[in-house]
């Protein structure tokens, strides 16, 4: 039997969101929330109440010209630190997906999102079948896109949670107004002010 090229496929970034954990956690945790906060991913709604383990969502993912629908399952619920969820069922999932929440001693949420290619069907998988010569630059492809869309949801989320805090009143009742919350490549530091 061959080995499975995709088995090895992960993709993980880092971001530090100046947020409590809890406001953190609401947002990354509610998929109606996210949906359309990344490139990729436009929209998603509970096909039961969630989040916790068991609960499915139905995602819309959108690549150029390409539109596609996927199910999801909850594997993993655990406020406000983690939370798993796949992309089709297990066994046989496409994916699974995580959002890993830390405390950070200052106050800031450390989030690690990670994605795992499964052992079922997806569009990678159906191109690496198609041309197993080129399988590792099909790989590295997905993997950059991936890599590039997580962290522009991460970027996004973090907006979302700065315009939020930012249209509530401060202890004196003024408004708290806006900041751009990082600069710079890499793993995202999100601030609000």
């Amino acid at each position: 039997m061959t080995a499975d090229p995709l088995a090895g496929m992960a993709v993980e970034v880092n971001a530090i969101f100046d947020a409590p954990i809890d406001e953190v956690w609401a947002l990354l945790s509610d998929v109606e929330r996210m949906g359309g906060l990344g490139p990729e991913h436009y929209a998603a709604a509970w096909d039961t109440t969630g989040p916790a383990i068991g609960a499915g969502f139905t995602g819309w993912n959108r690549n150029g010209a390409m539109e596609w629908f996927v199910h999801c399952v909850m594997t993993e619920c655990r406020p406000p630190e983690f939370v798993e969820w796949t992309v089709g069922d297990v066994p046989m999932q496409s994916s699974t997906w995580s959002y890993e929440l830390t405390k950070d001693p200052g106050g800031s949420t450390v989030v690690v999102q990670r994605f795992h290619h499964g052992p079922g069907f997806s569009y990678v998988r159906q191109r690496v079948d198609q041309k197993p010569e080129r399988a590792q630059d099909v790989i590295d492809g997905r993997s950059a896109m991936l890599r590039e869309s997580m962290q522009a949801t991460l970027t996004a989320a973090g907006l979302v949670l700065i315009a939020e805090v930012s249209a509530r009143p401060d202890d004196c009742g003024h408004d708290r107004g806006f900041q751009e919350p990082f600069s710079g490549p890499g793993d995202r530091d999100i601030r609000r002010s």
